[in-house]
């Protein structure tokens, strides 16, 4: 292969990739040694891979004995990317059958069954169910992307619980309210003759998401759109959803869809923005302006994005300023926070981090299951 993808989007996030997986092959790959990768490669209209290598080389790897890892993971993920997906799926009947003899053995509380069946419904079931809850969702293959969203669900439904909930008066059931009660002895001169009874109602907990889906963003929106469909649909949320990369676009109407892949089909089909480049404060103007009444003060607003942006850092802190004031609570979700060396220094990040309530990382399943706790009760 005498050259690598040209075009830059795919060529940044191949980089991206590669530094996740030379962290975990225990290669310090730091937060501003990624950044100096991204700008050596921007500098070049089109790159070849020799080019592609003396640029890792030189600014991913600090050890003369690194440089054997580096080739290693350069070309797994190489490999990976090249590789057509379609050979990588498993028939639909085995993937389903995998499927059912985890849920079978682990949660339908059946009698055990004999040692040679055990073992064989564990081998064969391993990986439709058993993830690794830690891993980047960058580094998720095609073939394991659904038994990630089946853990995602799971999750969801563990914590699908009522966000809020508010009382009204009841006429025979529920707790007694002491205080309609005292006002109601008024009538009879301060005897209680009559005890009067509340009763506590789930109301629906307020979001706006905005979803960054730009090319180092896509896959983590993805996962979180999903995570969120799914969250939806077991509980009493009130979600207004956006997606943006250099305009933003509702997904309100399309978040309604009971199937999520139907909904994301919907999405890419009519949004000419997918896999763009970022203009956050331009998202965040667009909603405080064009849709200011999906803010209140009641509302949790939820942000996805790197913080890599490319139009007006004045911009964005003007607008992120107004959003504080307006909205209950921001929460900002940042995938390359999963990087324990990750540092907020990006203009984007470092102008929008003063009004944010809560910072985290959605990189894993990990990382969501403390978003769901974050956005529970």
């Amino acid at each position: 292969m005498s050259t690598v993808p040209d075009n830059l989007r795919i060529t940044i996030d191949f980089t991206l990739r590669l530094c996740a997986l030379l962290r975990q092959s225990g290669v310090a790959v730091g937060t501003q040694q990624a950044i100096a990768s991204v700008r050596a490669i921007a500098l070049f209209e089109t790159i070849t891979e020799a080019e592609l290598k003396g640029i890792y080389r030189a600014t991913l790897v600090n050890r003369k004995q690194d440089l054997a890892q580096l080739d290693r993971a350069y070309d797994l993920l190489m490999q990976d990317c090249l590789r057509p997906r379609g050979l990588e799926e498993e028939p639909p009947r085995e993937r389903n059958q995998k499927t059912i003899l985890v849920k079978t053995r682990e949660y339908a509380g059946v009698a055990p069954q004999a040692p040679e069946e055990e073992e064989s419904a564990q081998t064969e079931g391993y990986s439709a169910i058993e993830v690794d809850r830690q891993k980047d969702f960058r580094l998720v293959t095609a073939r394991d992307i659904p038994d990630y969203i089946a853990a995602l669900e799971k999750v969801a439904r563990r914590y699908a619980t009522i966000a809020r909930r508010k009382t009204r008066m009841a006429r025979r059931s529920g707790s007694v309210d002491l205080r309609a009660s005292l006002r109601e002895s008024v009538k009879y001169g301060g005897e209680v003759m009559k005890l009067r009874y509340k009763r506590k109602v789930p109301t629906h907990a307020r979001f706006v998401l905005v979803c960054d889906v730009s090319g180092s963003m896509e896959i983590y929106g993805v996962f979180l759109l999903n995570f969120l469909h799914q969250l939806n649909r077991l509980r009493r949320l009130r979600i207004e959803s956006f997606v943006f990369s250099t305009n933003l676009q509702s997904l309100t109407k399309q978040f309604r869809s009971r199937s999520f892949p139907e909904m994301l089909r919907d999405v890419a089909a009519n949004f000419t923005g997918w896999s763009g480049g970022t203009k956050i404060g331009a998202a965040i103007e667009a909603l405080n302006e064009t849709y200011a009444t999906s803010v209140t003060p009641k509302t949790t607003v939820l942000v996805m994005s790197d913080g890599w942006d490319t139009g007006e850092i004045a911009l964005l802190d003007r607008e992120m300023a107004r959003l504080r004031r307006r909205a209950r609570a921001i929460l900002w979700i940042n995938p390359l926070k999963g990087d324990v060396d990750y540092e907020p220094l990006a203009a984007g990040m470092a102008a929008a981090r003063p009004y944010c309530d809560h910072f985290v990382a959605g990189h894993n399943i990990e990382s969501f299951v403390d978003l769901a706790r974050l956005i529970g009760p």
